[in-house]
Parts: structure tokens; C-alpha cells; sequence
């Protein structure tokens, strides 16, 4: 049987990824690189500072949320995200008091913020009852409102700030599908218990985001610093393009597959919840290394596609070690790191945090100032492939997520194969074309071959939260 509820947010996702592409095309070409690198500063700003501020708050939600009192948790997040946002406020009212930040970057970062919040909060409360029909559109939408609301911006001269407030604006409009969740929750007041259980179990994920928002984004810092925005906007807009392509695959996992483990989990049925994480695992692992086969092949074909020359010219030979982060990258967010939601042991992710944010910032503070570009992508990516390793190891010792064997050996033989076939089929290919199709045909081969081999899209049993809660 086909997992119905994973194909519907594959094809959301895919459809929001492409829109994603669809607004970097167009971003990039009413604003250039040094704009374009502005908005990424802001950008890059806004989720350091979300880190710090609200995205704990989601997480920890969905970690300790239980059925019989959902409507009192929804309700404590929200008192708790108003909290949040309002500290955040104060934090940023201070810095521009201070001088250390323009007041109209700050109001930028600020609304971005917002607008991140916002949409998060809503579609983790609709993600915890999968909610599938409102998480879909609600995807769909905003990758819609993005391309809508920038190109508009941009087209009437809002510059990278204006392009930001666009971005918070469509952030907003697009939670309003996963709203219609709140007609099944039958909401009560907050409470000082649901609070405190949430802050209780959050205040590690509280540090542990903002590190790591700091760990993932110190690169692009340095750049800006270092050598300006427009070093920047090439660099970021192709290490975005291959982060979204990655993230496409790891959302849905942790949506559909991780979401329904977790549901099991606290039902108590630990059987389950393995037998559904041991296909997130090998559904997370054939997107990682199939994902780092499809740019080392086509990497170069793809970002001509959707950028002008003078974005890609000074990342294309950075495209193997970006693909190589972000697999790591997927393998780390999207699987190991769920293991948290699995035992009270959150302080896990700040420890892991804090590794990804020395070894980044080390390498980085290291290696920008002498070889630039390459520097930053080297130092993210060791710091990626550590982090995802010691997460791995660590883990395994508060709760052992599975890990497939066979899936680990044969899913990444599939795709170093296909790479070595690549190169040797070019040695003998006459045309460029020819090689591409014969590349793209085995490719969809071995993919199809990991996804019947191992069963990625066959169904999973469900746990019935949504109608649990509706009921009680």
C-alpha cells in the first residue's frame, strides 16, 4: 500500500521547492548579487535571531505535548511565543539604541521574525496531528506568496529590506490553511503546568538552536564581513538552492515518518515507533546520497538553469562540498536529531550545537580571510559531517534510533556507483546530450531500484492523534 500522507507532502514540497527556485531565479535577476547578498545578511540575521527567540518553543512543544490536554498546550505556546517575540523586540529595540545595527536592518530582521514565528507556530500544531490537507497548502501557498510578494517588492524598488518584509508578509498568509486545525482543537486557557513542562523540557533547545542557527550561518557572516555582500550573494544563493533541494526530502520524512514514530512513542508503542523510524532512516539516507550523486552529476546543469552566470561562476566548484554539507546536514536534522523527541534527554541537541558552532566558527574565523568562498564551504561542512557523527554515536546512548544495515550499505553503494559510472561514460560519450540522458535514465534506475528495494513509499500504520484529540 502507498503512503498516501508522504506522497501528499513530497508533491507539496516539491511544489513549494520549485517555487523556491522560481523567486531565487527572479530574486537574483531584479536585484544582483550585492543586493541580493543584503537580503541574505538579513536573512541569515533573522534565523540566528529566531533561534534564540522562538524556535525552541516549536520543538519543545512537540516533544512534550500530550493528547488528553492538547488544547491547553496549544494555548500555553501561544502565550509562550508572545513572550518570546516581545523579549526579541526589546533585544533589538536595545541594539539599535546602542548604534551596533541600522534601525531599518533591525525592523527587517524584526518582521522577518514575525513572519517566521508565525508560520512555524501554526504549522507545528498542525504537523503534530498531521494535519495533511492544511500542511499542503499551506507549503504550497507560501512558496506562491514568496515569488508574488518579493518580485513585487523588488519590482517597485524595496531593495533587500523591502524583499524581506515581502518574505514575512507571505510567511503570514500562509499559515492561515493550517488555521483551520484550530476547529478541531477544542482550546482551553493556558496554564502554568503546560508552560513550565514546555519551558522545562525547551530551555536547552532555547540555546541550542540560536548556537546552531550561529554554527550554520557563521560562514556567510564572515563572508559579508570579510569580502563583502556580493561575494555573498553568489555564494549563499547556490548553497541555498542545494539546501532547499536536500530539505525538500528531510521535511517530509520528519512530517510523515518521524511524526507518526513520535505519535506511536507516546502511545507507548515502541515497536512501532522503530518500525517507522527504520524506514526514516533509509528514506533519510537515500535522499543524502542520492541527493550528493544528483549535483556532483548535474549540479552544474541544474544552477544554470535557474541562475544568471555571474551567481554561478564564482560557486561552481564549490557545488561537491556543498552537496556533501547539507547530506550530512539531512542525515544529522532530519534523523539523528529526532532522537530527542524519544527521551527527556534534550540538553543532547545543545551539546551538538555547540560542537557544530566551535568547529564552524573555528574553521571559518580560519580559513575565510586566506581562501575566501572555498574556506567558508570547507569549514561548514567539516563542522556538518562532525556534528552528524557525534550526534550519531551520542544518541544511541538515551535512546537507539534504528539503523538499517542493509539500507547503509547498499543505499550508498548505489550512489557512489552511479557516480563512477558517470565519469567513465564520459570518457566515451560524443555528445554532451547523449551523456546527460544516458546519466539522467541510470540515475532514475538506481532510485527506483533503493525506493522498491527498501519500501520508501509504502504506507505506515497510523496512530489517530487527529481524531483523538478532535474527540476529547
Amino acid at each position: 500500500m502507498i503512503n498516501v500522507s508522504g506522497l501528499l507532502f513530497l508533491s507539496a514540497r516539491a511544489v513549494s521547492a520549485a517555487g523556491n527556485l522560481i523567486a531565487v531565479a527572479v530574486f537574483t535577476r531584479l536585484a544582483g548579487p550585492s543586493e541580493y547578498g543584503h537580503y541574505l545578511l538579513i536573512f541569515a540575521w533573522s534565523l540566528i535571531v529566531y533561534g534564540f527567540g522562538a524556535q525552541w518553543m516549536r520543538f519543545a512543544f512537540f516533544g512534550v505535548y500530550h493528547p488528553q490536554r492538547f488544547g491547553e498546550y496549544v494555548s500555553s505556546l501561544g502565550v509562550l511565543f508572545v513572550g518570546g517575540l516581545a523579549i526579541v523586540a526589546l533585544a533589538l529595540t536595545g541594539l539599535g539604541a546602542a548604534g551596533s545595527f541600522e534601525p531599518g536592518f533591525l525592523i527587517a530582521v524584526f518582521v522577518l521574525v514575525c513572519g517566521i514565528a508565525v508560520y512555524e507556530a501554526v504549522f507545528e500544531i498542525a504537523r503534530t496531528l498531521l494535519y495533511v490537507r492544511g500542511m499542503t497548502l499551506s507549503m504550497v501557498l507560501r512558496a506562491a506568496m514568496t515569488v508574488a510578494f518579493g518580485s513585487a517588492s523588488l519590482w517597485l524598488g524595496g531593495g533587500a529590506r523591502g524583499l524581506a518584509l515581502a518574505i514575512a508578509l507571505a510567511h503570514v498568509a500562509a499559515a492561515l490553511p493550517c488555521c483551520a486545525i484550530f476547529f478541531k482543537i477544542r482550546l482551553v486557557p493556558a496554564s502554568r503546568f503546560a508552560s513550565l513542562h514546555i519551558l522545562g523540557y525547551g530551555w536547552p533547545l532555547l540555546l541550542s538552536f540560536g548556537v546552531a542557527a550561529v554554527g550554520q550561518t557563521i560562514d556567510r557572516l564572515l563572508l559579508a564581513h570579510y569580502l563583502g555582500t556580493a561575494v555573498l550573494g553568489s555564494y549563499g544563493v547556490a548553497a541555498d538552492v542545494l539546501r532547499q533541494s536536500f530539505t525538500v526530502f528531510g521535511e517530509v520524512i520528519a512530517l510523515s515518518l518521524v511524526t507518526t514514530a513520535k505519535q506511536h512513542a507516546t502511545k507507548g508503542n515502541l515497536e512501532a515507533a522503530n518500525a517507522v523510524l527504520r524506514k526514516a532512516f533509509n528514506a533519510c539516507l537515500a535522499a543524502a546520497a542520492f541527493g550528493t550523486a544528483f549535483f556532483i552529476v548535474f549540479g552544474d546543469v541544474a544552477l544554470r538553469l535557474v541562475l544568471k552566470p555571474a551567481f554561478i561562476a564564482p560557486s561552481h566548484a564549490l557545488i561537491p562540498v556543498f552537496a556533501i554539507t547539507f547530506a550530512f546536514m539531512i542525515m544529522r536534522n532530519f534523523y539523528f536529531a529526532q532522537v530527542i523527541y524519544f527521551t527527556a534527554a534534550s540538553y543532547l541537541e545543545l551539546l551538538m550545537s555547540l560542537l557544530l558552532f566551535g568547529v564552524s566558527t573555528a574553521l571559518a574565523v580560519t580559513l575565510v580571510p586566506t581562501y575566501g568562498a572555498r574556506g567558508a564551504a570547507l569549514a561548514l561542512m567539516t563542522a556538518s559531517i562532525l556534528s552528524c557523527t557525534a550526534f550519531m554515536l551520542l544518541g544511541r546512548r538515551w535512546y537507539r534510533l534504528p539503523v538499517d544495515l542493509d539500507g547503509l550499505t547498499i543505499i550508498p553503494a548505489l550512489a557512489v556507483v552511479f557516480i563512477l559510472g558517470s565519469r567513465v561514460a564520459a570518457g566515451f560519450a560524443h555528445s554532451g546530450n547523449a551523456l546527460l540522458v544516458f546519466d539522467a535514465v541510470v540515475f532514475a534506475l538506481f532510485g527506483a531500484f533503493a525506493i522498491r528495494r527498501f519500501g520508501l513509499l509504502n504506507a505506515v500504520p497510523a496512530a489517530g492523534m487527529l481524531e483523538e484529540v478532535s474527540t476529547s
